[in-house]
């Protein structure tokens, strides 16, 4: 009965760290994206700003000017924008391999491999195995 106490609370505890650690992440995801609207609103805000400047002038002079007051700002807000794209991109590959690993556990005891054998496999831990179908609950 102990024993049985001891595994259950450990199982719980690293429910809740993967808990804790999916809604840390979630929120970097979040942060990031908030970023990436910054930074477009940025973008658009300076682009309606250098149209209007360049209808209200007609004069090449000013217009030179205008342009390269505005090309600077507008690059590193353009490399800005494809860094955290970059980043995004990154961290949404990560979520797609992880949920293709689940997948792949689940499917491997769906036909009938145990929690051992899809260690071996998979090259992991058999308590990654059993949290992971613990948390998947399946049959």
């Amino acid at each position: 009965m102990g024993l049985e106490l001891y595994i259950s609370t450990a199982v719980l505890a690293i429910c809740i760290g993967v808990v804790i650690f999916v809604i840390y992440h979630n929120k970097n995801i979040v942060k990031r994206v908030a970023a990436l609207e910054s930074v477009i609103d940025d973008l658009n805000h300076q682009s309606h700003k250098l149209n209007k400047a360049v209808k209200e002038r007609n004069f090449e002079e000013d217009i030179k000017k205008m342009v390269e007051d505005k090309v600077e700002p507008l690059t590193k807000s353009l490399k800005e924008v494809k860094k955290i794209t970059s980043e995004y991109r990154g961290q949404k590959s990560n979520i797609n391999d992880a949920i293709e690993f689940e997948s792949r556990i689940l499917k491997l005891y769906k036909e009938g491999r145990n929690e051992g054998e899809i260690a071996d496999i998979l090259g992991v831990s058999v308590k990654q195995i059993e949290l992971i179908l613990a948390l998947n609950n399946p049959e």
